[in-house]
């Protein structure tokens, strides 16, 4: 099965301050946009033969001419919809799954794997990366499409009068061999865009993407009675499941940099990282031909050479390194964080690794769990020693404690530096 990627330059390119906009591809700043399209393209190519894009003129001199981001094939559509708001990102998406005539998968370019997407899902009629129902981000929007628009595509009102709740699917990745359905999705996100284009004014356009896209699509699949498989289970609305750079590959196989965590200086750290790690050469060729055509932007990294040696040695252990294993090993704090205590409380001290700036914060809740590793201490003594306290077993049973606790030492190792592992 091929992978398709979709890439409409005019939201990227329309400046905008709206923080659900997709300018500069919502990231932090444009060099990530880059860095992500290239790392997505080659993490799927590791694993599928076809990688294709689906873009506009500028898109192509961009990424293929200029960028030499090497997709299989390039297929030259979005102009199509040049003359419709950027603020509706999503209708590149829409155009590019109603374009095949063949099973597919597509997947945004702000996603990587490191595994093969499973057979069970991929071949499956229709699937998605996730469920998401009642997520905050859908209610306002909804609440002001329904008092404002002209009209309001049937099937999100029935979905809404079956459910009594807010279902969608969220299509980081999505695909599947029910190319009637994309056909459909198409001609009713069009017409809900064509019938109120002079009322978009009155609602958050941003947000009304993910209503059209995946609402929308999750309520024509449930009319048309076509069942919807998903990749991730139980995702949280703030999506920590899949923002989990920390936990490649020992643990996750799928990263979905989403929304708002493009803006944050971890995860652009860790994209560019990892895209340095895995694809070195190719860092280089895309850092040399962002300063051939972008002569007046700067692309010099905003992280130093001794944290990437850092995190390439972590690398290099999580490569070797069985989850059994983290589990098993030692570690501790960080020789240069302090432990403070004020009164009756104490304080955790430390510079962060991504730009130095210094960092003061209370060990209480989880944050306590620090203090531990003043001596060297395994995640499994740890786990051991919590199994015993009843409190931490109120909301999650053991194996949840255990995932938990990996998870919260491998970023604070990985991200922060506040731990360091005896290798």
């Amino acid at each position: 099965m091929k992978i398709i990627q979709s890439y409409w330059s005019k939201p990227s390119l329309q400046q905008s301050e709206d923080p659900n906009s997709r300018f500069k591809g919502g990231w932090l700043h444009q060099k990530y946009s880059f860095y992500s399209q290239a790392l997505s393209c080659l993490s799927f190519k590791e694993f599928y033969a076809d990688v294709e894009l689906y873009t506009d003129q500028k898109g192509k001199e961009l990424f293929i001419d200029a960028l030499h981001i090497p997709y299989t094939k390039t297929h030259i559509t979005l102009d199509a919809i040049d003359s419709y708001d950027s603020k509706l990102w999503a209708l590149g998406k829409i155009m590019t799954y109603a374009a095949q005539n063949t099973p597919f998968i597509h997947a945004d370019s702000d996603v990587y794997i490191w595994e093969k997407l499973p057979e069970g899902l991929t071949s499956s009629r229709l699937f998605s990366q996730n469920l998401e129902i009642n997520f905050p981000a859908y209610q306002s929007a909804l609440d002001d499409i329904l008092k404002h628009f002209d009209w309001v595509p049937t099937e999100i009102i029935n979905a809404l009068y079956i459910n009594k709740e807010i279902h969608a699917f969220n299509a980081g990745i999505i695909g599947g061999h029910d190319l009637d359905f994309f056909q459909l999705l198409k001609e009713r996100v069009f017409k809900f865009i064509d019938v109120n284009s002079h009322l978009l004014h009155q609602i958050d356009v941003g947000i009304f993407n993910t209503i059209f896209e995946q609402q929308l699509g999750y309520a024509i699949a449930q009319k048309k009675q076509i069942p919807v498989q998903y990749y991730l289970d139980h995702v949280d609305s703030d999506f920590s499941q899949v923002i989990n750079f920390h936990t490649v590959p020992f643990k996750s196989k799928y990263v979905h940099c989403i929304g708002y965590a493009k803006k944050s200086i971890f995860a652009c750290e860790q994209l560019e990282a990892r895209f340095k790690y895995h694809y070195p050469d190719f860092y280089l060729q895309l850092n040399q031909n962002l300063k051939t055509h972008f002569p007046n932007d700067n692309f010099e990294s905003d992280f130093s050479n001794q944290r990437f040696e850092y995190l390439f040695t972590i690398y290099d252990w999580l490569n070797q390194t069985s989850l059994d294993g983290i589990f098993n090993t030692q570690f501790q704090l960080n020789s240069s964080v302090e432990v403070l205590q004020e009164n009756d409380s104490y304080y955790l001290q430390y510079s962060l690794p991504q730009n130095g700036v210094l960092q003061k914060e209370e060990l209480k809740d989880w944050l306590a769990i620090l203090l531990y590793f003043e001596e060297p201490t395994t995640i499994k003594e740890l786990y051991d020693e919590l199994c015993e306290d009843e409190d931490f077993l109120k909301e999650m049973n053991k194996n949840e404690l255990k995932n938990k606790l990996i998870s919260f030492v491998m970023d604070k190792l990985l991200l922060l530096e506040i731990l360091t592992v005896h290798l």
